[in-house]
């Protein structure tokens, strides 16, 4: 690093698909993360990085749906994604039947009413696979599981799990112990990654101190976060009056963030910031923009300077009232603190070299012009929060779907008692799979249309129209009856992904080796078949002999026998006769090991 740059030099980037891998010589055991929001391509490439040795691009999961099949059967057990109950994306346009394999993966938080579930934080557990203790990696940052490109901010910590208790991760623990309690049990991996992480001692970042950890949720006994005594500078893309109040307004030398958030506020002789034009990022034409995205800010960050030390806070929570705990509704969030000397790792150094200067964000930052919030704004802001509360609503009414067969197809039905929802002049609904939404206008329960096997889902659309033009969408989880079991949805989607012997090689390599490369993979979804690929593959056969000598060699091959199972009748119409011979002999030597 140069003398003059800050650790939030925007070129010292931390690749969040790259933050999955495992360490050299470990495996993943247990991942755990939590989002505001997510939508379900970039959640899928969440497990395609943690199970598989390339990541994948969102784009790329559409024309290689194998990778994120192969990726979930391996981590089937291993994963969860915590999100705000209704905060899930819609699709935009692009329906796919890869939603299905989140299902058992995406738990959806309640928060308490005028509040959010608001933390970014992902934790991994990863087992030595030649003795010693195990491992565990914490990313904090301010970002969703979304394609949002607004610029954002994380930490990275390593740290091994010790036989004594380090008591400075009590915080994140006790916010587990709040999932587990507000979204059902955990397994028993995700439990033991939620009991070491009270015996994880970080290794120490070069120039810092241990850090400390702070977690806002309705079980917390501990006060709100506040940060050091010292002048502050904050980055906030949302601020208001209660929350600058918490932090002390006459200590804040500055303050980033969104224009129209700024000029929300009364109090306005903070010197502010937000970004300039060259660093706005591209507008992405599949995401309904947010504040957030057109501001092209995402970053929480506090930093204190007190004498010869600075202190920096990184979390989920934005400079309000209720991000901070200060007013209103409490957010449920996240915060790590880390101190060291100003010397060496730098301090707010506006107009200098500092965090705001010329070694940090400084070159992206231009000075806020104070101006009255337009009439369209107000609007918008009103719309957002009408659509806030009718997502509150909807989802405690606890939407039900029924499936009932119709052939190669099923019929689908939604009830749902629909509450009063001012300012929404229309809802209209579907499955995540389907296109086109019908109206909830008249009484239910509604008739969806029919889906194929593999498009069964119980994530569904709710589409919001106000008497205006404006319109919104959310997806949440529906509780189902008469949804086929998970092996005939798990034998629709390897119908309708496998078509070719080199796809179901690639996929079966994919699902044995401990880190495969996907790029045989993409290779063969886009091979057609010239009929000389059906013979055993020599990397299949030698993925099937490491894995029986492997000591969880037999579980991984069980796994694979079921997919066999429910795929025979496919495989023998693609006259894979000698794969399946091969698979009988393997199937007596398991049964030979038991």
């Amino acid at each position: 690093m140069k003398r003059t740059e800050t650790v939030f030099a925007p070129a010292r980037r931390i690749d969040f698909g790259e933050a999955l891998l495992p360490p050299e010589g470990y495996s993943l055991e247990a991942a755990l993360g939590t989002t505001f929001s997510m939508d379900f391509l970039t959640a899928l490439t969440v497990p395609v990085s943690l199970a598989l040795r390339n990541g994948v691009q969102r784009e790329e999961l559409l024309t290689t749906p194998l990778a994120a099949l192969a990726a979930m059967r391996r981590l089937q057990d291993r994963l969860a994604i915590y999100v705000e109950s209704g905060n899930i994306h819609a699709p935009k346009n692009r329906p796919t039947a890869l939603v299905s394999l989140l299902e058992n993966v995406v738990k959806e938080v309640t928060p308490p009413k005028g509040a959010s579930f608001h933390p970014k934080l992902w934790l991994l557990r990863f087992a030595p696979e030649n003795g010693g203790a195990m491992r565990q990696r914490l990313i904090i940052m301010s970002r969703n599981l979304t394609r949002d490109r607004a610029w954002d901010v994380a930490l990275r910590l390593e740290g091994e799990e010790q036989t004594a208790i380090q008591n400075r991760n009590a915080p994140l623990v006790e916010l587990l112990e709040f999932l587990e309690r507000s979204s059902g049990k955990m397994n028993t991996r995700l439990r033991g990654l939620r009991e070491g992480l009270g015996y994880v001692r970080w290794d120490r970042v070069p120039g810092f101190s241990q850090p400390s950890f702070h977690a806002h949720h309705p079980a917390s006994k501990r006060p709100p976060w506040r940060p050091d005594e010292g002048r502050l500078a904050v980055v906030s893309p949302f601020c208001d009056d209660p929350g600058l109040e918490a932090l002390g307004v006459d200590r804040i030398d500055a303050i980033v963030a969104c224009d129209d958030w700024l000029a929300a506020l009364t109090k306005t002789s903070v010197r502010s910031f937000t970004l300039a034009e060259h660093a706005l990022p591209e507008p992405d034409p599949e995401t309904a923009a947010t504040a957030e995205d057109r501001a092209g800010l995402h970053a929480k960050l506090y930093i204190v300077e007190s004498g010869d030390d600075t202190a920096i806070t990184i979390g989920s929570g934005n400079a309000t009232g209720a991000g901070l705990g200060a007013k209103g509704g409490r957010n449920i969030e996240v915060f790590a603190t880390l101190r060291g000397k100003s010397a060496e790792i730098g301090a707010i150094g506006l107009g200098g070299e500092g965090f705001l200067g010329t070694g940090g964000i400084g070159p992206l930052l231009k000075d806020w012009r104070p101006r009255d919030l337009r009439e369209d704004e107000v609007a918008g802001q009103c719309f957002d929060d009408a659509v806030r509360e009718a997502r509150r609503s909807i989802c405690a009414a606890k939407p039900l779907l029924t499936f009932s067969p119709d052939g190669e197809r099923l019929n689908v039905k939604l009830s749902v008692e629909l509450p009063a929802l001012p300012k929404i002049a229309v809802v209209e609904a579907c499955l995540v799979t389907q296109r086109d939404s019908i109206s909830l206008s008249d009484a239910g329960p509604w008739d969806l249309g029919s889906v194929r096997f593999a498009d069964a889902t119980t994530f569904i659309r709710f589409d919001l129209h106000a008497e205006r033009d404006d319109t919104a969408s959310f997806v949440t989880q529906a509780k189902a009856n008469g949804l086929p079991d998970a092996d005939m949805r798990l034998r629709a989607l390897l119908s309708d992904m496998v078509k070719t012997p080199e796809q179901f090689f690639a996929f079966v390599t994919a699902m044995l080796e401990k880190r495969p490369d996907i790029s045989g993979m993409m290779r063969a979804t886009v091979t057609r078949g010239t009929g000389t690929g059906t013979r055993v593959a020599m990397p299949v056969l030698e993925s099937l002999l490491t894995t029986y000598l492997s000591d969880d060699g037999p579980s991984r091959l069980n796994d694979l026998d079921r997919v066999v199972s429910l795929m025979e009748r496919d495989l023998a119409r693609d006259k894979m006769q000698e794969f399946l011979q091969l698979w009988a002999e393997f199937k007596k030597a398991i049964g030979k090991r038991k």
